[in-house]
């Protein structure tokens, strides 16, 4: 049975060492980050528990009856720990949904965290979202050069570099 508790200062220390931990957290979710926008959005941010351990954290605020995955930052989506599977993700957002409900929410917009800032492939959210009949309303664009990954040179090209 997964809990569902309301972030609150007190919650900041557990917060950042399991965002720290995760699978897919980044600094920007780190609270001392996050709390710098703490003026312009109210937050909503979420912990999600399973038997008293915590299993996902949510960065949100609230703004007449929406909940954004955060509103201060280019993204946010469910952060979850090491041990977090396909039916967690399910179970947290059936958890989720019944909040929402409950809490008097009409719409989520869900900004989720890009694959290539994951420690470990994570997208579990992803399949829940689409299990959970989410709709895509924008996509964002997002750019990636490795620096160890040399790209070949065409030769027209390296005729020119010669020259």
């Amino acid at each position: 049975m997964i809990e569902v508790r309301r972030y609150g200062a007190s919650d900041a220390d557990v917060w950042n060492n399991f965002v720290a931990e995760s699978k897919n957290g980044t600094f920007l979710l780190d609270r001392g980050y996050m709390d710098y926008h703490s003026n312009r959005f109210v937050d909503y941010s979420l912990m999600f528990y399973d038997w008293d351990e915590l299993i996902a954290v949510l960065p949100a605020n609230s703004a007449d009856g929406l909940l954004v995955s955060h509103g201060g930052l280019t993204y946010g989506g469910l952060i979850y720990s090491s041990k977090f599977k396909t039916v967690d993700a399910l179970d947290v957002f059936t958890a989720l949904r019944k909040h929402l409900l409950l809490e008097g929410f009409e719409r989520v917009i869900y900004k989720p965290s890009p694959w290539f800032y994951h420690d470990v492939p994570a997208e579990e959210d992803l399949y829940a979202l689409f299990r959970f009949g989410g709709r895509l309303v924008g996509r964002d664009v997002a750019s990636v050069i490795d620096f160890n990954f040399v790209l070949p040179m065409m030769n027209l090209r390296r005729r020119q570099v010669t020259k």
